[in-house]
C-alpha cells in the first residue's frame, strides 16, 4: 500500500481501488473517485495525508469507530472501509460515493435556493443530525463543504473526524470549520447537540443568500425578502449567540421547519377556504369599505366624531382577530390569514401600517403591534403559543397565523372572560352549561 501522499490516474491502490480523479481535498484528507474493482462499484477514496497522520496519528480510527457508531442513514454518508497500516503510516477510509459534489459546489453553481430547496436541505440534515445526536454524538463540523449531495441532490453528512460525544468523554476535540462553528466552541466551553444546530443555521443561511459564510441577519431579510418571516426567524433562533435561545433539538427545528411550509402555502390555504381550521380577516386595523352601519348611525345621527367611531371599528377588528385565535386555539388548532377578505381577495396587511407606531410603520411594527393585541386580549403565554409568518403573495404582505390547539382552555379577557371555539366556519361563544361541559369533555381535571 505504501504511504502515498497523492495518486494519480489509473494508480491501483491497495490492490483493489483504481483511481479515477481528485474529488477534493481538505486539510486533513485528499479524496478520489475510484473503482473498487473487488466488488465493481465506485467509491470515494479519501487517503489521509502524512501530515494528517503526524498531527493525529488516531484521526482515522476514531472517524470510522463514529461512522460504525452511527450505522446506516440516508442522510449520513456511508462507511464502506477503512485500513491502517501502522509500517508505513498510510491511512485510508473508503465511503459511499455521492455523484452531486459538495453542496458547496452546488451552492457556487445554482446561488441562492429557492424555499422549497431550502425546507429540503434542512429537513434532510435535521433528520441525518437527529439520527447522530440520538446515539450520543455531536458532528462539531457541520458546514457546506462537508454536505455531500447524490445525484437526487439529496443531501447527506459527511467528514466525521472532528466528531466528539455528548458525554464529553473524548480526549481530543479537534476544531471544526470556522465559519460555521458555534460561539462556544471557540470559547472552549462544553458542547452540546445545539453546537450542530448552530452550524446548520449557518448552512440554511448560506444557502438562502449566495453568501460564503454566515454574516448579518439583515442582509438574509433584505436579499430574500420573499421568503416567509418565519424561515428567517428560524435561522435567527439558529444563529443565537447563547445556546440557550437556540431550539433545544433537531425535533424542534423539523416542528419549526413544517410550520414554515404551512405559512408558505397562502395560495392553497386561500383557494381551500375558510373552514373549522382557516380563518380569513381583512385587517387587524384598517376598516376597508364603508364604516358598519351602528357606527356609521352614530356618526350620521349623534353627532359622533368620525375619528372616534374608526377607533372604534379598529378595536372590534382587534377583536375579531383575537376571538378568532382563541377559537382556533379551544378547538382542535387552525391558521388565520390576515389581509385576504372573506371573498379570498388578497389585500395585504400594508394599510395597517399607518396604525403602528411612529417610526415603526412597517412589517416589523405590524408584528409589534399584533403582538400586543393578543397579549391585551389573550395573555402571553398565547402570544408565546402562536407562530406567525409574513408571507409575499400576489405582491402583497399576507400574515399567517398559526395557532396549535392548548392543553388548556384560553379565555379572551376583552369586556370581561368569555370563552370562543369554532363550530363549522364561525367562531362561537360558550356560555353556561353548554360551557360547563365543554371544559370538562375537552380538560378533564
Amino acid at each position: 500500500m505504501g504511504g502515498a501522499a497523492e495518486l494519480g490516474l489509473d494508480d491501483l491502490f491497495a490492490g483493489r481501488y483504481k483511481v479515477q480523479r481528485l474529488l477534493g481535498e481538505g486539510d486533513r484528507k485528499r479524496t478520489y473517485l475510484a473503482r473498487d474493482t473487488k466488488l465493481d462499484r465506485l467509491v470515494a477514496l479519501s487517503l489521509v495525508k502524512p501530515e494528517g497522520v503526524a498531527s493525529d496519528p488516531e484521526g482515522t480510527e476514531r472517524e470510522a469507530r463514529v461512522l460504525g457508531r452511527i450505522g446506516s442513514h440516508p442522510n449520513i454518508v456511508s462507511l464502506y472501509d477503512y485500513e491502517i497500516d501502522r509500517e508505513s503510516s498510510a491511512q485510508y477510509i473508503v465511503f459511499q460515493y455521492l455523484g452531486g459534489g459538495t453542496l458547496t459546489e452546488y451552492l457556487q453553481q445554482s446561488g441562492q435556493q429557492s424555499l422549497d430547496d431550502l425546507l429540503r436541505l434542512g429537513r434532510q440534515l435535521s433528520r441525518g443530525l437527529s439520527h447522530l445526536h440520538n446515539r450520543g454524538l455531536i458532528h462539531r463540523d457541520v458546514s457546506p463543504d462537508n454536505v455531500w449531495l447524490d445525484e437526487r441532490h439529496t443531501a447527506h453528512l459527511g467528514d466525521f473526524d472532528s466528531a466528539i460525544t455528548v458525554a464529553g468523554t473524548d480526549t481530543l476535540r479537534p476544531i471544526a470549520t470556522g465559519s460555521f462553528a458555534a460561539p462556544e466552541e471557540f470559547e472552549g466551553k462544553s458542547l452540546d447537540v445545539r453546537a450542530d444546530l448552530f452550524a446548520l443555521g449557518g448552512v440554511l443561511y448560506v444557502a438562502a443568500t449566495g453568501e460564503s459564510r454566515p454574516g448579518d441577519l439583515g442582509l438574509l431579510r433584505s436579499r430574500r425578502p420573499d421568503l416567509p418571516s418565519s424561515f428567517g426567524d428560524l435561522v435567527a433562533n439558529l444563529l443565537s449567540e447563547s445556546p440557550e435561545a437556540r431550539p433545544p433539538d433537531t425535533e424542534s427545528v423539523l416542528q419549526w421547519l413544517d410550520e414554515v411550509r404551512h405559512a408558505s402555502s397562502v395560495g392553497a390555504l386561500i383557494a381551500a377556504g375558510e373552514s373549522i381550521n382557516v380563518e380569513f380577516k381583512s385587517s387587524l386595523h384598517h376598516p376597508h369599505g364603508p364604516l358598519p352601519d351602528d357606527l356609521q348611525k352614530k356618526v350620521d345621527y349623534q353627532n359622533m366624531p368620525l375619528a372616534q367611531a374608526r377607533k372604534e371599528a379598529q378595536k372590534r377588528l382587534n377583536l375579531e382577530v383575537t376571538k378568532t385565535i382563541a377559537a382556533f386555539l379551544n378547538t382542535s388548532g387552525g391558521t388565520l390569514l390576515v389581509g385576504v377578505n372573506d371573498s379570498g381577495a388578497v389585500l395585504g396587511i400594508e394599510p395597517d401600517f399607518g396604525y403602528c407606531q411612529r417610526g415603526k410603520q412597517n412589517a416589523d411594527g405590524w408584528l409589534l403591534s399584533l403582538k400586543q393585541v393578543i397579549i391585551n386580549a389573550l395573555g402571553g403565554e398565547v402570544w408565546s403559543a402562536a407562530q406567525v409568518s409574513l408571507n409575499y403573495h400576489d405582491q402583497k404582505i399576507v400574515a399567517v397565523v398559526h395557532c396549535p390547539a392548548r392543553t388548556s382552555e384560553t379565555w379572551h379577557n376583552v369586556d370581561g372572560d368569555r370563552f370562543y371555539i369554532r363550530a363549522s366556519n364561525a367562531t362561537e361563544e360558550l356560555t353556561g352549561p353548554g360551557l360547563v361541559r365543554y371544559i370538562r369533555e375537552h380538560w378533564p381535571a
